[in-house]
């Protein structure tokens, strides 16, 4: 630990790193601590961080928690980070949310929330601490490849981070001249719990993820550490004529025009699956006869499409639909209703705990 610590370009550099409570966030935290940064990890899940820390002895870590939903929290913040650290080396931004839903089914209220908290916090965060990060000091923003490659059934997702590439590079030519850096990983997709967090059957998981695999070229779902370093190297002095870049750590997966469509929104989407050269309303019939519409089922292809586009004009999806969301407009920031917020299931990238194992104090990978 001492030798790896001596060695290390990171040590006694100051970061910040939002979504630190899990997932890449929580692996970023534990690297650039393993390296001997003083880390200060940012998320709404204090007690993961805390325990972290406590488990691994970090004790150049400081833990504190932030909601993105709200911009007093984000100012608050910016004071304390300033009181800790008075400079920032480096700014890494994990945190965001997601959600799933076409033009038809997603509402204005959804889409505010979802932009909110990817790209508006993130920009406020950005224009908070900007101001007090050193000169050669870097920000590195978490993407994803829906940002550049749409996704159906994720508009409110993917041009949240078509913004966050979008601010990247803006960010990049308005800082230049201080000679900060800010670049952009897109990941896609990443070992953690998110593959609990879009609640496939437990029977289905291991399907699932081959389906995955099969789609990326070489042949591997990603884990955070494969990121993390991919940070670290945007960090270091090896990128430093690096800035307004986004990095696409994807396996070669946008080279190719295969996708998915979460599990549940086979029905709530359209019924849109994976375009793996299979008729769609055969391969769903399966699924509608035993969840959905019963045996009832006609067989011939023309039918079977009139048979579910009834079946879908009939449903809660078409009719009876419900924003997720209520919005309070105050003269500060827009809230989500707490009476609301424990029927959405609305999970914060930093509520999908995945502590990795490979990162360790042992070795520097």
């Amino acid at each position: 630990m001492k030798n790896i610590k001596n060695k290390s370009e990171f040590l006694n550099k100051k970061i910040v790193i939002t979504g630190a409570s899990s997932g890449i966030g929580l692996s970023a935290s534990i690297y650039f601590l393993n390296l001997g940064a003083q880390v200060i990890m940012a998320g709404r899940d204090i007690d993961t961080m805390n325990n972290i820390c406590q488990k691994y002895n970090f004790i150049n870590a400081t833990v504190m928690k932030l909601d993105l939903k709200d911009d007093i929290q984000i100012i608050d913040f910016k004071s304390s980070v300033v009181e800790r650290f008075k400079k920032i080396d480096l700014l890494i931004n994990c945190a965001g949310v997601t959600l799933y839903g076409d033009v038809e089914k997603t509402y204005p209220q959804d889409f505010d929330v979802i932009l909110d908290i990817n790209i508006r916090s993130l920009y406020f965060l950005i224009n908070q601490l900007a101001g007090f990060m050193h000169k050669n000091s870097s920000i590195i923003n978490m993407s994803c490849l829906y940002g550049s490659k749409p996704m159906s059934g994720m508009i409110s997702y993917s041009i949240s981070k078509a913004g966050v590439e979008g601010l990247t590079r803006y960010c990049a030519a308005e800082f230049a001249k201080f000679n900060i850096r800010v670049n952009c990983i897109s990941a896609c997709p990443v070992y953690t719990n998110w593959f609990e967090y879009i609640e496939i059957p437990k029977n289905e998981k291991k399907d699932f993820v081959n389906k995955m695999e099969k789609y990326i070229p070489l042949g591997r779902i990603a884990n955070p550490v494969d990121i993390v370093k991919v940070i670290a190297f945007l960090a270091s002095e090896k990128s430093k004529n690096i800035t307004g870049q986004i990095i696409k750590v994807d396996g070669g997966r946008s080279l190719t025009s295969s996708g998915y469509v979460h599990y549940k929104g086979r029905l709530n989407m359209n019924s849109r699956i994976e375009p793996d050269g299979e008729k769609t309303f055969y391969k769903i019939t399966n699924f509608i006869e035993s969840k959905i519409f019963g045996n009832e089922i006609p067989k011939d292809e023309k039918d079977l499409e009139r048979y579910i586009e009834d079946k879908m004009e009939e449903s809660c999806f078409s009719k009876n639909a419900q924003s997720s969301y209520e919005i309070n407009y105050t003269s500060v920031n827009k809230y989500i209703s707490p009476k609301k917020i424990n029927d959405i299931n609305l999970k914060l990238y930093s509520d999908i705990k995945s502590e990795p194992k490979i990162l360790t104090t042992k070795k520097d990978e």
